[in-house]
């Protein structure tokens, strides 16, 4: 079964579904060159990566969102998949490793999917004027435990915005391990809901910002992992 019919099964409307397997086919050739996903067959790359990325849009989630930045997007996902499902919303994608980078922009840019790319640590990249508390919805996907995450995330988060963390089924346990951090980040947990796919164990916390992440943070990476707030 090729991708699209996959797509187009799950619910996915006919434009956005051929454009994400055209995405999703250049992500599988450009696996041949270097790791970009150990999902590859079409029916697993349809509800891992695409159905599972879109989800939370599918939820009403990013509604009002205009703005939307995904932290560590690896090869493009949640980010690209939800530029595509919601063409209205100015999505950026950021990710460390240049050559992920690279791909994601050239990639986008030949399928014309408006997706805005940046290559840096979020770390490094979050105090910056053009990004610091400037986003109405970040997101990030298997990055790291909610502890470490919250740190990399939640600066970008405007005042009365969302962080939206796809967890698995550690979540709840991640919640509470990171109930600390969230609160010195300016950050209140909002819900924690069963995302994704149906037959996923996938969860999605969601935070809302309600005070200013205070200018020390966030700190480098080395001390984020070795003391989490």
């Amino acid at each position: 079964m090729e991708l699209y019919t996959c797509l187009t099964a799950q619910g996915i409307a006919p434009d956005a579904a051929r454009k994400m397997e055209e995405y999703g086919n250049a992500v599988a050739e450009a696996n041949e060159k270097f790791n970009l996903t150990r999902i590859l067959s079409p029916e697993d790359m349809a509800k891992s990566h695409f159905v599972d990325s879109i989800d939370a849009a599918r939820k009403g989630y990013f509604a009002e969102a205009k703005t939307v930045i995904d932290i560590g997007t690896g090869a493009g996902f949640p980010g690209v998949p939800l530029a595509i499902y919601l063409p209205q919303v100015q999505v950026t994608v950021m990710d460390s490793s240049e050559k992920k980078t690279n791909f994601i922009r050239e990639s986008c840019e030949k399928l014309n999917i408006p997706v805005q790319v940046v290559c840096g640590r979020s770390e490094e990249l979050a105090r910056e004027p053009q990004y610091f508390q400037k986003f109405d919805i970040a997101v990030a996907r298997a990055v790291a435990r909610l502890n470490v995450l919250l740190e990399l995330v939640a600066p970008y988060v405007k005042m009365g915005g969302h962080f939206l963390a796809y967890k698995g089924s550690s979540a709840l346990e991640e919640v509470e391990e990171a109930q600390s951090a969230a609160e010195k980040l300016g950050m209140e947990l909002v819900e924690v809901v069963s995302a994704g796919p149906e037959d996923t164990r996938h969860m999605l916390a969601v935070y809302r910002r309600v005070k200013d992440t205070p200018a020390k943070l966030p700190r480098k990476y080395g001390k984020i992992k070795k003391n989490p707030l």
